[in-house]
């Protein structure tokens, strides 16, 4: 393992680690405590999730999407509750961060990104901010941090022990919120088929990831997601993978790159959906990344959301908002008692 110097973010204005972060913009900031789990209303425009013409089981519809976008999405960030937004990472380009809308919240941070993964509301020193954990164009381990007035999201070099450049990320909420802030897994290029995982921690006054596992999963890894206490790795045809937790209720969602979605809840096998694009929101015939929560608290969504990207034509980029609740709001089934 080598552990990599530490480096000042390019649009901070101190280096002094993760204090002089929050000193920099805590005048501007301000939330509550993490609140429980809440609906929400859509937003004027946003598609009906229920018409006249009911879907057919095997789809789901896509209900709001972005204006169109200046560049293509490389990979998006989500954190639900009271952080509720997604960052969007551009090829060749920075990180943005967008509210449930599809609106921008900040310009674009200039620093690139290789992945992001879900991202998480935490309080780091009394200060409200949402982390999203992620990768550079390097592959090194990152965090980019949106709070309070700050225009743009601020990259912070997350310390620590890294195996290698990594080449793929998951994230997800800790087994252990009182001493971890979040969780983290990854695989590299030199050794794609190990899966490395651990938690970023906050010590010193620095945001640290310490390593607690790595698996090979005998193949390489094209995707992974953090579900329940342990990290699990895709391989093959999946080339994405998030989990939309809510009310104690899991769903995995999967891409296997054809415009088509496989939901999985508990141990039921996955089953295929279609996206049904709305009167106005058009979707992707391919899409490039995927995220989801079931937690978002803004734009409509009482089941979850599950947000997409890609071309829709030529230079049309955006991301889309997909409604998963016909599936993560049906009563779950109890085997009747037997003597």
């Amino acid at each position: 393992m080598f552990k990599r110097p530490r480096l000042s973010a390019q649009s901070f204005p101190v280096n002094a680690g993760i204090a002089g972060f929050l000193l920099f913009y805590a005048a501007s900031c301000s939330g509550p405590q993490e609140p429980a789990e809440q609906g929400s209303t859509a937003p004027q425009g946003q598609e009906d999730v229920v018409s006249a013409d009911p879907l057919p089981a095997n789809m789901l519809p896509a209900v709001w999407s972005t204006r169109q976008l200046d560049s293509p999405v490389a990979s998006i960030g989500i954190a639900g509750g009271a952080g509720s937004t997604f960052a969007v990472a551009y090829e060749g380009g920075g990180v943005q961060i967008f509210d449930f809308d599809g609106e921008r919240v900040t310009t674009v941070a200039p620093d690139e990104a290789m992945a992001l993964a879900e991202g998480r509301y935490a309080m780091l020193s009394g200060t409200p901010v949402t982390l999203f954990p992620g990768l550079d164009a390097n592959g090194s381990l990152k965090v980019w941090i949106h709070g309070g007035g700050v225009a743009e999201a601020i990259q912070y070099d997350l310390q620590g022990e890294q195996a290698g450049a990594a080449a793929g990320i998951c994230a997800g909420p800790p087994a252990n919120s009182d001493d971890d802030l979040h969780r983290l897994a990854y695989w590299t290029e030199t050794d794609p088929g190990t899966l490395y995982s651990g938690v970023i921690r906050q010590s010193g006054g620095e945001l640290v990831f310490v390593t607690e596992a790595e698996e090979d999963m005998g193949e390489p890894i094209t995707s992974c997601v953090i579900t329940g206490n342990e990290a699990l790795a895709f391989s093959g045809n999946v080339d994405g993978a998030a989990s939309l937790r809510r009310n104690g209720r899991e769903t995995l969602i999967l891409s296997e790159g054809d415009g088509q979605l496989s939901l999985q809840l508990g141990d039921n096998e996955p089953a295929r959906y279609e996206i049904r694009r709305g009167i106005s929101v058009e979707v992707p015939a391919i899409f490039s990344t995927l995220a989801a929560t079931g937690d978002a608290r803004g734009g409509g969504y009482p089941g979850g959301v599950i947000i997409v990207s890609g071309t829709i034509r030529g230079d049309d980029h955006r991301v889309v908002m997909i409604d998963p609740s016909r599936v993560t709001m049906t009563p779950i089934e109890v085997p009747s008692a037997t003597e």
